[in-house]
């Protein structure tokens, strides 16, 4: 802030001719310097015309002190993943004491607890115990006389968990608040002067100036937490710039999350920046193009990036295995129909848009898009009077028949339309159907519906949408998962498998895809696999891809052709001469 009222141009040229090297731009926010250039500034403040904030003061010294520590902390962190648990202990012999964790939630304990450390990215695979190693990062540091205060920032679905699990793993050792209700009742618990305090994005952004009044008030001993991160991985996203900049009052801050990059590589840029005051990706350009990005963010996160990632298949052996099966569906008459009409109409709106028209016209055209796969699912919310039974719950029934009439199992079907969802409750009720989407905003009736589902013998489907419902739920009494149809969001595909695939399901787990055959919907379920394959390889995640028929089939038959036309032909041929066949092959 100059002492003088002068404008942001002569601002800059100030910064350059004081600091002639200076590489100084123009933003949005204002002026931005690199770190070393801060410093400089900062050191230089008696002779420039500045005055710094208490704000960005502590921004500065946040990224001084990390970077300070970083190289620190790295080491450590490699040291604990080659070591394992006996390295942890050894580390921190605090750790040794009995305990519920399992081997790699005591290094992830370790690893989040670093003395000198900012914070850690804990991407453990979906059910690998997150949040467990949270809790028992946070009464490490209790105990070590570092920290008072955690606050946690969670989606709506998993606020309520968060209570749950610190008083079944503490023994209600701390006091736990969480910011929901009124605005007066949020209000009195943000002032609760909890050890714990648990609230929702929206609620973050809503009430940034009291969460920061408190932390401030902690002096560097509240730490901060963030759980399915993901969920900030755009930096212009509101929730993101408030979360981080309380973040710069916090010593130590946390990201949680299992697919941390489910759309490309640069998502899991903010989320580094979160916990480690930006050092990781410091100077770095990541560029736009998705396929250019993921070397450029892998190689750095590999090299500099404090993070710790457990697969489920190497932490948890003893959990059963899961396989997948797609089903392809043939569109109903009108279905179809009216299927043809959008995707004509879509194609003649593009043959005559130019390359110009269609960027300012882009989300016509995302909508008309969308419209397809709509009318895959359920043409009913689009088309008044569509009498006839889509495909999909004709598919369904037979689905629901063998697993809960015949089998007498309990079945997730999960379904992206609301208008869908709206069937398949009318059309399931008599198996004690729940719904968990947007229709259901009550916490207590979404954390019913999660009750009832798993424990309830009459309630035998759960029917979700996976944006609402995809991640943190404990749906494991179902061995069955049938995807109706999904949003174009790979985070909510890969996090909804890993409901019913999690610790303390004991038996071998089916997924079932129905996708309607020759349409848009086969594209665009690949297009998630992609994206499955690109966040796993920037991970260095070393998976089998899942075994289904239709691959194999493909295998199979691709062998089989080759076997038939290549050098092994002769086996095939019946020879009348003997050995002329063998003699053949060779």
């Amino acid at each position: 802030m100059p002492h003088s009222h002068i404008e942001p141009r002569e601002v800059v040229a100030l910064i350059r001719r004081e600091l002639p090297n200076t590489r100084s731009r123009r933003t949005a926010n204002g002026t931005a310097l690199s770190l070393n250039e801060a410093l400089t500034l900062r050191d230089q403040a008696r002779v420039l015309p500045f005055r710094w904030t208490a704000p960005a003061l502590q921004y500065v010294k946040n990224r001084e002190w990390a970077r300070g520590n970083m190289k620190h902390v790295l080491e450590a962190v490699q040291r604990l993943r080659e070591t394992g648990r006996a390295g942890a202990v050894e580390m921190f012999p605090e750790l040794a004491r009995e305990s519920p964790l399992d081997d790699h939630q005591v290094v992830n304990v370790a690893a989040m607890t670093l003395r000198g450390s900012p914070g850690l990215c804990l991407f453990d695979e979906q059910g690998a115990g997150k949040t467990v190693s949270m809790i028992y990062a946070f009464d490490a540091l209790v105990r070590r006389d570092e920290v008072d205060l955690l606050l946690i920032a969670a989606p709506k679905s998993m606020v309520g968990e968060w209570p749950k699990d610190f008083s079944r793993f503490t023994n209600d050792l701390y006091r736990v608040e969480v910011v929901v209700g009124t605005s007066r009742q949020k209000l009195a618990a943000i002032a609760s002067r909890a050890d714990v305090l648990i609230t929702n994005f929206e609620t973050v952004v809503a009430f940034e100036d009291q969460f920061e009044a408190l932390l401030r008030s902690y002096n560097g001993r509240a730490s901060i937490a963030v759980d399915e991160s993901f969920f900030i991985k755009s930096p212009e996203a509101r929730r993101t710039m408030a979360l981080r900049r309380l973040r710069e009052w916090c010593a130590r801050g946390y990201v949680l999350c299992g697919t941390p990059a489910p759309n490309s590589p640069a998502d899991i840029v903010e989320q580094f920046n979160f916990a480690d005051f930006g050092t990781t990706f410091d100077g770095v350009e990541v560029p736009d193009d998705r396929t250019l990005a993921l070397p450029v963010v892998q190689a750095v996160i590999n090299e500099r990036g404090p993070f710790i990632r457990n697969l489920k298949s190497d932490v948890l052996p003893d959990l059963p295995t899961k396989s997948y099966e797609r089903v392809m569906v043939q569109l109903e008459p009108k279905q179809a129909s009216l299927y043809v009409k959008a995707l004509s109409a879509l194609v003649d709106d593009l043959e005559n848009t130019s390359d110009i028209e269609f960027k300012r016209s882009i989300t016509n055209f995302l909508s008309q898009r969308s419209l397809l796969l709509q009318i895959c699912s359920n043409p009913a919310a689009t088309v008044q009077d569509y009498a006839e039974t889509p495909a999909k719950l004709l598919a369904l029934d037979q689905v629901v028949e063998k697993y809960v009439g015949v089998q007498g199992e309990k079945i997730v079907i999960w379904s992206f339309y609301t208008a869908t969802i709206d069937s398949i409750m009318f059309r399931y009720g008599a198996y004690g159907a729940v719904r968990y989407d947007g229709k259901v905003v009550s916490v207590e009736e979404r954390r019913d519906a999660v009750t009832r589902f798993q424990t309830d013998d009459a309630t035998r489907i759960f029917v979700a949408n996976p944006a609402a419902a995809g991640a943190g739920l404990t749906l494991h009494r179902a061995r069955a998962a049938v995807y109706e149809s999904m949003s174009n969001q790979a985070a909510h595909y890969l996090q909804s498998l890993d409901r019913i695939h999690r610790r303390g399901q004991e038996r071998a787990v089916e997924y079932i895809v129905l996708l309607c055959q020759d349409t848009i919907e086969e594209a665009e379920y690949q297009r998630l696999l992609n994206k499955e394959a690109s966040a796993q390889e920037l991970l260095g995640d070393i998976v089998d891809p899942p075994v289904v028929r239709t691959s194999m089939l493909l295998e199979a038959t691709a062998l089989l052709d080759r076997f038939k036309t290549g050098p092994s032909a002769g086996y095939m041929r019946n020879d009348s001469a003997e050995g002329q066949g063998r003699d053949a092959v060779y």
